[in-house]
């Protein structure tokens, strides 16, 4: 995007069709801001997966952004991850984002595949001898939702960076503090990779605070103010949305963070509205430095 200002994006394949229009119109129009990358979650199961690695490599071959596909250790073998990585490999992509993976709604925890990875520390370690990977990793501001505590949290991502990480990227989250209190403690456990903020602009305050329970991301009381009364009226919660997310991006811009993940839900219109807002206060100040200059 710019010296100051690095994006990315994430995407999830379409159910249809009409989705995967809408989703390829959607990385069309948020193209325009330059991201370093655009990545693509994994879907459960054998279907989901397929289309997974046809937007990947679909992204790859028709687009200018590099692009990384999401690998999940849920459900599958070493040797599918391994076969699956080598096959991007071989088609050009070498950016993969290494998750354990959602617990399945039949089990009441997770469990490893019995000749599977055993978390995303193993997967990346497994990925990282088996070819010139860059892998991106998950961490929680607020703490992982099966995680015992903060520090075993913690711990679990200090392993994943150990094992050859490249850089970590956050879940979601509203409060600036949460973001940078974590991103301290990390750096104090001699974490040194890149830490980059996940945002979700709100377009639907009722989903997202479904979600983000799911998440185990809190909800600030000021937030859920802003959007008290809206129910009925989704273009202000968008505009509401985006203008929360534009002042968590100034906030965490403020305290040295230059580079973040959109979790565009493939639609485009309030990470579009966010990303011109912050272009355009940057001219702002631009132009205000040259006067005081008078050029």
């Amino acid at each position: 995007m710019n010296k100051d200002l690095n994006i990315s994006f994430e995407f999830f394949p379409a159910k249809d069709e009409a989705g995967h229009e809408n989703l390829w119109h959607s990385l069309e129009k948020l193209e325009q801001f330059s991201p370093k990358f655009v990545s693509v979650t994994f879907g459960a199961g054998g279907g989901e997966r397929d289309k997974s690695d046809f937007l990947v490599k679909k992204i790859s071959k028709k687009s200018n952004t590099p692009v990384a596909g999401h690998l999940t250790c849920v459900d599958m073998s070493k040797n599918e991850i391994n076969s699956i990585a080598l096959d991007w490999l071989n088609n050009g992509i070498n950016k993969i984002v290494a998750l354990r993976g959602d617990v399945r709604k039949k089990d009441s925890k997770y469990m490893p595949h019995k000749n599977g990875y055993e978390n995303a520390a193993d997967m990346v370690n497994g990925l990282k001898k088996l070819g010139n990977f860059h892998i991106a990793v998950a961490g929680y501001p607020e703490k992982h939702p099966d995680s015992e505590n903060e520090t075993k949290d913690l711990e679990n991502l200090k392993n994943k960076v150990d094992q050859g990480a490249d850089k970590i990227i956050t879940q979601f989250f509203f409060n600036d503090e949460k973001f940078l209190k974590f991103r301290d403690k990390a750096i104090s456990l001699g974490i040194k990779i890149p830490i980059i903020p996940g945002i979700l602009p709100i377009d639907n305050f009722e989903k997202i605070k479904n979600f983000s329970k799911k998440c185990g991301t809190s909800i600030p009381i000021w937030v859920e103010e802003e959007f008290a009364g809206l129910e009925n009226d989704n273009e202000v919660q968008k505009i509401v949305g985006a203008s929360i997310a534009c002042d968590l991006v100034k906030k965490l811009q403020l305290e040295g963070v230059n580079e973040f993940h959109f979790y565009t839900l493939n639609k485009y219109e309030l990470s579009y509205a966010v990303c011109k807002r912050l272009i355009a206060d940057k001219t702002k100040i631009k132009i205000n430095q040259l006067k005081e200059l008078n050029v």
